[in-house]
């Protein structure tokens, strides 16, 4: 068995996990925070709002090529000094932003903003990678899920007082601000967790033969699969949530947001649990469990807004699909990590960008049938949920 750097105790744990899951909050607040704010962006810069639209398009390509790029090249060059370099970079772009001139520069910045926000996110799997397996890092994943929960809740909040007391270039500066707090996490706190001598030589062919490496491996591509299609069904949810909860169920905004944040709750619960029931069920039970759960709640939701009931059962589904990925997506990742030892970092950049792919594929596909309708919502749920579970019993067959 290849050795692993142990930390020397439990609160070093919660001082690390907690730095990467601030480090990992990355997305959800670079994309949902100035969301509000699109409107004034295009009147500042006197463009048009699918221009403006088109700079959080090109964060997302940005996010997801940067996690395939650097997740290798972690495995080569080490974890430390990229993730600082990215943090570094996303702190510069976040300034840049503020000072552009025209809504082309914006736009390029922000693909370099993505590129440079995913080496948080990448790398900070491949850390909890290097330093635990089995049990443990399927509670070390948990605990991450739950850190980086909070963000989707925070931001959207956070945006809408922003864009409601101040100009869009305040919502830059605050996200110049979390990455001044991520680059002193990353330097502060992340160790180096890949010792030279266990570095794969050779360069960026090495990288890329890495890649290539995961990529054939049909047990780490099974449990990905799992993790990227469960992720998908919760995008679904969380793309067509805000029609469905106001257009169709007839809440208002403010109730909305209630809703969502009680169901986000909901995920940030499951974490926590799962995160001590991995000490006596084997991760790969409870993910099955999980995803089976989650695929009878989606269908079942399918069937009854397909007849055209709605209401309070349609929030229940809302509340428990949500919960039910507390206990997926830290099982999955930490399986599908298991099946490619050596290499957390290329392991992590193919997880990373079948779950970037997984929700930008199906988040424009939610709303092909309009805003008053949840039955687009519904069917991609129930969709990605079986796939899920049918990825997951293939990687449950293919590891034994």
């Amino acid at each position: 068995m290849r050795s692993r750097l142990r930390l020397p105790g439990a609160a070093d744990r919660v001082v690390l996990v907690g730095a990467l899951g601030i480090v990992s909050a990355v997305s959800p607040l670079a994309t949902d925070m100035y969301l509000a704010s699109m409107p004034h962006m295009a009147e500042y810069f006197g463009t048009s709002a699918a221009a403006v639209q088109l700079t959080l398009t090109t964060y997302m390509v940005g996010m997801a090529l940067g996690q395939f790029l650097l997740g290798p090249v972690s495995d080569v060059l080490g974890r430390h000094r990229l993730m600082v370099t990215g943090n570094v970079l996303f702190l510069f772009t976040s300034v840049a932003v503020v000072l552009a001139p025209s809504i082309g520069l914006v736009i390029a910045l922000r693909v370099v903003q993505g590129v440079s926000g995913a080496a948080g996110i990448v790398i900070a799997r491949a850390v909890v990678s290097d330093i635990a397996d089995g049990r443990q890092a399927a509670k070390l994943f948990s605990i991450l899920a739950t850190i980086t929960s909070l963000a989707p809740v925070v931001a959207p909040l956070l945006g809408g007082v922003i864009a409601t007391v101040a100009p869009w270039q305040a919502v830059f500066w605050v996200l110049a601000g979390f990455g001044l707090v991520m680059l002193a996490c990353s330097v502060l706190v992340v160790p180096e967790t890949l010792p030279s001598a266990r570095r794969h030589r050779g360069g960026l062919a090495a990288a890329a033969r890495n890649s290539w490496i995961v990529l054939r491996t049909p047990s780490f591509m099974a449990y990905a699969l799992a993790f990227a299609l469960a992720f998908g069904s919760l995008f679904s949810y969380i793309s067509a949530s805000s029609f469905v909860v106001q257009n169709v169920l007839g809440f208002s905004a403010l109730a909305y947001s209630v809703v969502f944040a009680v169901n986000a709750g909901g995920a940030i619960l499951g974490s926590l649990v799962n995160a001590r029931l991995v000490d006596r069920l084997a991760p790969a039970t409870i993910l099955l469990v999980a995803v089976g759960v989650l695929c009878a709640v989606n269908v079942g939701g399918l069937a009854l807004i397909a007849a055209g009931i709605t209401g309070w059962p349609t929030l229940v589904q809302f509340f428990v699909s949500p919960t039910c990925h507390g206990f997926i997506l830290g099982n999955a990742v930490a399986l599908a990590q298991s099946r490619v030892p050596g290499r957390a970092g290329a392991g992590s950049a193919v997880i990373g960008l079948l779950q970037f792919l997984t929700g930008g594929l199906v988040s424009p596909l939610t709303g092909l049938a309009g805003q008053h309708t949840a039955v687009p919502m519904a069917v991609l749920m129930a969709l990605c949920s079986t796939l899920a579970m049918t990825a997951a019993l293939v990687a449950r067959r293919l590891t034994r």
